[in-house]
């Protein structure tokens, strides 16, 4: 009966539209489309049976010949710059969380071009075409039915003779729920804008937050630091004074909150920048006894992390350490004794949930794709008893040298064994080859991707698009998204890694030199 039902109201449908199939292939179950393959016309430059086409250039979407299953596919095309939407209107679905996939190609170069899903609820879920010469799997996720019907589309906004290719469209009930994280850590922005760091989208002059939730972004992250910038302690007197501190960071969760974004808190546990290889503790904390550190940590965490509640910003990711393969709080909490290290992990682990069960806790390492480093440091981590929901994880091309899809088989595999999901923590990549004084920045190349996606504000965002396609790609939604860094630390006079030193990602961000919005930005707006 649904089945007819569906014919029948797509029937209606077609009938008051521009575009009117003369035949119908009935849909073979509930949640099959009609014309899937794009194979019932059987020639080129027809109109696509069972699909309805709107905006402005309705015939700048047809039939092509070259499928990936068959011999056809749809094709948005023209020889001037147009707008099309192809669309199929679905019907007597059963209720639930379906994903859509496609085989696209793609030529690149559009202001806008992806495929989505829309429930009852007008929530459009997209994935952007990431640019392909062969044809390449996209998946939309999370998109809900709510009472039995769901609008599929392949939309282009795009220049003169930009083109896509899409073929062997699905639409899947898998009852997954999924929210793609796509945002960055915006935790100098203080800092910036007090040396008079300026924002611009189009020319105009915004706060930054709001320019940045108008290109989709819907986490930030915020880096803590326990004491920096006190000019009596080494390393704490190498960062300035007032920033990225407990006032600082409050401030700026409300006003990530405000802009509709997710708090990502990373609590360092330290007065300076940790990595792999420094983790110094605290300078109130340097001489502590082990069993004192550990409630120092507790102590902290809880402290903040009630700070943050008071005001209702409450993270929904909390990261403890950063980039913490060889541990944190050295020597302390260092790999050479696993035990101690999980014991101070979990002192922050129960802080945060004593104040918040429901946010997540994650562990962070550097090189997404070292299958060998995640096995041993979380076996080990967890043979010793060590406490977390999500592993975190940094993936830069030019750090770790491999493309996209290493990173989400390597994905693949580590959710599998260790049950977890996975959150890509930090990302970046260059837009321009040098900073704006000639000199190379920190990135110094983008890796297997230099050759491919040019060091280029539309090489940048070309590189984005595949990203987030590849992080939906990864099995059962277990790649969470990605948090980019660092998108905000623009050029600015006085602004540097730490006092004294020169900002070596000015040519990483989402920003040009300038603070103009880099078109980069669009690949977070059209990723829902």
């Amino acid at each position: 009966m649904r089945t007819i039902l569906a014919a029948v109201l797509l029937l209606q449908l077609q009938a008051s539209c521009k575009k009117q199939p003369a035949v119908i292939e009935p849909p073979k179950t509930q949640d099959s489309i009609i014309n899937s393959g794009f194979e019932s016309d059987q020639k080129e430059s027809s109109e696509a049976t069972g699909w309805l086409t709107s905006e402005n250039d309705p015939d700048a979407d047809a039939v092509a010949s070259g499928g990936y299953e068959g011999s056809y596919a749809l094709q948005h095309k023209k020889a001037t710059a147009y707008k099309v939407r192809t669309y199929q209107e679905l019907s007597g679905l059963a209720n639930g969380y379906y994903q859509l996939n496609a085989y696209i190609q793609n030529s690149g170069g559009q202001n806008a071009c992806y495929i989505s899903g829309k429930g009852i609820d007008g929530f459009e879920r997209m994935t952007s075409l990431p640019v392909s010469a062969d044809w390449t799997m996209v998946i939309v996720r999370g998109i809900q039915v709510t009472d039995g019907t769901c609008v599929v589309s392949i939309y282009s906004d795009a220049k003169a003779d930009n083109w896509c290719k899409v073929d062997a469209v699905q639409f899947i009930k898998d009852d997954l729920p999924y929210t793609f994280l796509k945002g960055g850590d915006v935790s100098e922005l203080s800092y910036i804008e007090s040396k008079g760091g300026k924002f611009y989208e189009d020319g105009v002059e915004k706060d930054c937050f709001e320019i940045l939730k108008n290109h989709g972004f819907n986490i930030a992250r915020l880096r803590l630091y326990n004491d920096p910038g006190n000019p009596d302690y080494t390393p704490s007197k190498y960062l300035p004074a007032g920033f990225q501190n407990k006032t600082d960071v409050l401030q700026l969760a409300q006003r990530a909150k405000a802009a509709g974004m997710q708090i990502q808190l990373t609590f360092h546990y330290s007065d300076y920048w940790t990595n792999g290889s420094t983790q110094t503790k605290p300078h109130e904390w340097s001489n502590l006894s082990y069993d004192d550190l550990k409630k120092a940590v507790h102590d902290f965490t809880l402290d903040i992390m009630n700070a943050m509640k008071d005001q209702g910003t409450i993270p929904q990711y909390v990261s403890l350490g950063n980039e913490t393969r060889g541990g944190f709080l050295f020597p302390d909490g260092g790999y050479s004794n696993f035990s101690k290290m999980a014991a101070l992990f979990n002192a922050g682990y129960d802080a945060v949930k004593e104040v918040s069960p429901e946010s997540k806790v994650i562990i962070h390492l550097d090189d997404a794709g070292d299958a060998g480093l995640y096995d041993w440091f979380f076996g080990s981590l967890e043979s010793a008893g060590g406490k977390y929901d999500i592993i975190g994880a940094s993936y830069y091309p030019f750090w770790g040298g491999r493309t996209i899809t290493e990173m989400r088989d390597w994905a693949n595999y580590q959710s599998a064994k260790l049950g977890k999901d996975i959150l890509i923590m930090e990302t970046g990549y260059n837009w321009n080859p040098t900073l704006p004084n000639g000199s190379g920045g920190q990135l110094g190349n983008n890796g297997p991707y230099q050759n491919i996606y040019p060091s280029s504000p539309q090489g940048q965002k070309d590189f984005l698009l595949e990203l987030f396609n590849g992080i939906k790609t990864a099995d059962n939604g277990r790649l969470l998204g990605d948090i980019y860094w660092d998108p905000v630390m623009i050029a600015v006079p006085g602004v540097g890694w730490q006092l004294g030193a020169p900002n070596v990602v000015a040519n990483t961000t989402l920003f040009d030199f300038n603070g103009n919005a880099l078109i980069s930005l669009d690949a977070f707006k059209y990723n829902h």
